[in-house]
C-alpha cells in the first residue's frame, strides 16, 4: 500500500506509521452509500480519458491495484452483490454460496431461457432484514420495459440487465418486501433527490451508451476514448447534484463508489485484470492513493459495514474492508440517523431511526433525542432506536446522541421540516399483495398541499402509464393488466406542481376481476347495507354466481348475473364484506372490504384524515339513516366548534390554530340518535 499526498510519495517512515495506524481503522458508518459500475475498461485507459472521474479519486482516494474477479459482465455484477459467480464453471464457488448456472450474460436453467434465480444470501436481502432504505436506478429502464425480468436491449434501447445485478436474485424477481418496486428508472434519481427522499443505499446504472460498453448516443463507430468521454460527462452530470448535498459535505458521512466490472474487452487478459476504483466522501482521507490488493468483495464488505450491517454474503464474510481509505477508529462512539434524512419533510408524528457503534472494547449504554435542544426521548442499553416523535410544524433540528461504557458519546444532528409539502394519496383497493383478476378496480382519494387544488391523476403499471384523470378528488377506475406480477403506482398531482403516490405489489391471476361500486371501502353505512358490484369473467367465459360474505358468513347468493344490486341486514358494528363471483370456468375472484354500520353514518369528504391544511378550514360531510337528519355539530379537540340546525350536508369552514388536531364531525336524527366520524388535520 502505498499513499501519496497531493501528487507526492510520502517517505518510508511515514508509510510505516500510516499502515500500523490502518491496522486500527474501520469504515465509518454512513449515511449515503453509492454504487456505480461502468463497463471494460483498465485503469491504464480511466487515468488518460475520464478527468471528472480521476479529478474526484484524486481528491479523495482511489485504488490502484484493484482487480476484478472475472471476465464476462454479470459475473462480476454478482461479486459485488452477493459475494460469488454463483457458477462452479467459472469461479470457486464461496462458502455459503452455491451454482445457478451464470455466466456473463446471463443465469439461465441449462438447455433453456428460464432464468435460475439466485437464492443465496445477497446485499438486497441483508437491507430488508436491516430495514434500510435501497433503489436501482437504472437508466433506459422505463423504455425497455421497466420489469427485473426486460431482457438486454429490449424495445431498441441500450439498456442491459446483464449490467443490473439485482434483478437476477429471488429476493426481486419474487418482490419480497417489494424489492421489484425498488428498482427504477434513473428518471426518478432526479425527483428524490429534489424531494428529499433518496434512499440510504442506492447503484446507479448507466446504459450502454454511458457506460463505456458502447459508443455514445449518435455514433455507430467510435474509440475508446469517446465512450469514456461519454462515461465520465455521465457521471459527472448525475453525481455532481449528489456531491452538492450535506452527506458529502465536511461534516457528512456520504460514501461513493466508481469501480468498473472488469478491465478489457470482456476478459482480464493483456491488463493485469486491473480496474479503476473511486473512493469518495467526506471521511475518505483526501488524497488517499491504496495498492492494497482489492476485488469486488471487498467493495460489498466495506459498503455493508459502512451501513451497519455485520453479516457479509459470500466472500465478504472473510474480504477485508477497504479501512486504508479512513482515519484509525476515533475515541467517541459513532451515531448514524438513518431515517428521515436530513433536510426531509415529514409529518408529526415521525419515526426517528438511528444506531451506534460503540468505542473498541464497549457496549452503547444510552440514548436521548434531542428536538432543538429539548429532550424529546430518552432510552438504555440498546444499539438502535426507533421512536416515535412529536413536533410542531415548521422547521426543526433534531439530535441523535449515544453514550457507551466507556463514557463517551457521539451524535449525529439533522434538520427536518414538519408539514406535508406534497399532496396525500389514499388507495382504498386494491390491497398490495393482493391476488386477483383483470381489470382491477382501483379507488383512491387524493388532497392537495395546503392552498391548492387537485389538478390529475395517472396510474402506472410496472412504470407504464395506463389511465389519468383531471380535477377530481378522487378516482374508481378499472385497469386492465396482464397475467403476472405488477408493480402498480397511483400518482395525484395539484396545482402547485408537486405529487404524492402510493405504489402497491399485486398479482393477476386467471379468474373474474370483481369491481364493488358500493359501498366504499371504511365507508359508515346504514343498515340494510346496499351492495352493487360486477364482475368480469375470464375470456370465453360467462359468470355463473355470486356470494356475499359477511364476517366469513354467507347472507347473499345469485347465478347467472353480470352484477348484482342487492340490500342485507347486518348489526351495528365493523364487518368485513366479502363479494365473490364465480364464472363457466370454474374460478373466481373476489374483492374484500371493511364498513362501520351505524343507525346514522357519518362520512367526511374533506379533509381527508391525515391532512394539512390552510386556515380557515373547510369541512366537509354527508350523514343517512333511517330517519330524518335534523343537526350537526364540529368539535375541534373535543371543543364544540360548530352548530347547525337543520339536515342538509355540512359543508363549513372554521378557523383552527396552527398545530394537530382532531375534527370530529357529528349528526343527529329525528330520535335523537347521533353518529359521527374523526379525522386528524395539521395546520401550519
Amino acid at each position: 500500500m502505498v499513499f501519496q499526498t497531493l501528487g507526492r510519495s510520502v517517505s518510508a517512515a511515514v508509510v510505516f506509521l500510516i499502515i500500523t495506524a490502518a491496522g486500527f481503522a474501520q469504515v465509518p458508518s454512513s449515511q449515503r452509500v453509492i454504487l456505480v459500475i461502468d463497463e471494460n475498461t483498465s485503469f491504464k485507459s480511466v487515468m488518460a480519458n475520464m478527468p471528472w472521474l480521476v479529478g474526484q479519486g484524486n481528491a479523495n482516494g482511489y485504488a490502484a491495484n484493484f482487480k476484478s474477479d472475472n471476465g464476462g459482465s454479470l459475473l462480476d455484477y454478482l461479486w459485488l452483490a452477493s459475494g460469488s459467480c454463483h457458477s462452479k464453471a467459472n469461479c470457486k464457488l464461496p462458502a455459503g454460496t452455491h451454482d445457478f448456472n451464470c455466466n456473463g450474460n446471463s443465469c439461465y436453467d441449462p438447455g433453456t431461457k428460464q432464468t435460475d434465480p439466485i437464492t443465496d444470501d445477497n446485499i438486497f436481502r441483508e437491507l430488508n432484514k436491516a430495514g434500510i432504505s435501497w433503489k436501482v436506478y437504472a437508466q433506459s429502464y422505463a423504455a425497455a420495459g421497466g420489469t427485473p425480468t426486460t431482457p438486454d436491449g429490449h424495445n431498441g434501447v441500450d439498456y442491459y440487465r446483464r449490467h443490473n445485478g439485482a434483478t437476477w436474485y429471488s429476493d426481486i424477481l419474487s418482490d419480497v418486501d417489494h424489492s421489484a418496486e425498488k428498482i427504477v428508472d434513473l428518471s426518478e434519481l432526479t425527483t428524490d433527490l429534489a424531494n428529499g427522499k433518496l434512499p440510504r443505499f442506492m447503484i446507479i446504472v448507466p446504459d450502454g451508451h454511458h457506460d463505456a460498453h458502447d459508443c455514445p448516443v449518435g455514433m455507430k463507430t467510435c474509440t475508446q476514448a469517446d465512450k469514456l468521454s461519454a462515461a465520465d460527462d455521465f457521471l459527472n452530470d448525475t453525481l455532481s447534484p449528489i456531491l452538492n448535498t450535506k452527506d458529502f459535505q465536511p461534516g457528512g458521512s456520504g460514501l461513493l463508489f466508481v469501480t468498473f466490472d472488469e478491465c478489457n474487452g470482456g476478459n482480464n487478459n493483456g491488463c493485469g485484470a486491473a480496474v479503476y476504483t473511486g473512493v469518495i466522501g467526506p471521511k475518505v482521507i483526501p488524497h488517499t492513493v491504496s495498492n492494497s490488493p482489492y476485488k469486488h468483495e471487498n467493495t460489498l464488505r466495506t459498503m455493508l459495514h459502512a451501513l451497519g450491517i455485520s453479516t457479509y454474503p459470500g466472500a465478504a464474510a472473510t474480504a477485508a474492508a477497504m479501512s486504508d481509505f479512513f482515519n484509525p477508529v476515533g475515541d467517541k462512539p459513532e451515531v448514524v440517523i438513518s431515517s428521515p434524512a436530513d433536510d426531509e419533510s415529514v409529518n408529526s408524528p415521525f419515526t426517528l431511526d438511528a444506531s451506534a457503534i460503540p468505542t473498541k472494547g464497549h457496549k452503547i449504554s444510552g440514548w436521548y433525542v434531542y428536538i432543538d435542544g429539548t429532550a424529546a426521548y430518552h432510552v438504555s442499553n440498546v444499539d438502535s432506536i426507533s421512536p416515535s416523535l412529536t413536533a410542531s410544524n415548521g422547521d426543526h433540528v433534531v439530535t441523535a446522541r449515544a453514550w457507551d461504557t466507556s463514557g463517551a458519546f457521539g451524535d449525529q444532528t439533522i434538520s427536518i421540516t414538519v408539514g406535508s409539502t406534497q399532496p396525500i394519496v389514499r388507495l382504498a383497493t386494491p390491497v398490495s399483495g393482493a391476488n386477483i383478476g383483470s381489470p382491477v378496480n382501483i379507488i383512491a382519494t387524493g388532497s392537495p398541499t395546503p392552498g391548492h387544488a387537485i389538478s390529475g391523476w395517472w396510474v402506472y403499471v410496472d412504470g407504464v402509464p395506463t389511465y389519468n384523470a383531471h380535477a377530481t378528488n378522487s378516482i374508481n377506475t378499472n385497469v386492465p393488466m396482464s397475467v403476472g406480477k405488477h408493480s402498480v403506482l397511483t400518482r395525484v398531482w395539484d396545482n402547485s406542481g408537486a405529487f404524492g403516490d402510493q405504489t402497491v405489489a399485486l398479482t393477476i391471476s386467471a379468474k373474474p376481476a370483481v369491481a364493488v361500486s358500493v359501498p366504499l371501502p371504511a365507508m359508515n353505512v346504514n343498515s340494510s347495507v346496499n351492495v352493487q358490484a360486477s364482475a368480469t369473467p375470464r375470456p370465453g367465459h360467462t359468470i355463473t354466481g355470486w356470494y356475499v360474505y359477511v364476517d366469513g358468513q354467507a347472507k347473499y347468493h345469485v347465478s347467472n348475473v353480470k352484477s348484482i344490486n342487492t340490500n342485507i341486514n347486518i348489526s351495528n358494528w365493523l364487518h368485513t364484506l366479502l363479494v365473490r363471483a364465480w364464472d363457466s370456468s370454474g374460478a373466481y375472484g373476489d374483492q374484500s372490504l371493511t364498513v362501520n354500520v351505524s343507525p346514522v353514518a357519518v362520512n367526511i369528504s374533506t379533509p381527508m384524515d391525515g391532512a394539512e391544511v390552510d386556515s380557515p378550514v373547510n369541512i366537509q360531510a354527508s350523514a343517512t339513516s333511517a330517519h330524518d337528519i335534523t343537526g350537526w355539530h364540529i368539535y375541534i379537540d373535543d371543543v364544540d366548534s360548530y352548530k347547525q340546525n337543520n339536515g342538509k350536508p355540512l359543508n363549513a369552514s372554521l378557523k383552527i390554530a396552527s398545530g394537530s388536531h382532531s375534527v370530529d364531525v357529528r349528526a343527529w336524527d329525528s330520535t335523537g340518535t347521533h353518529g359521527d366520524e374523526t379525522v386528524a388535520v395539521t395546520v401550519p
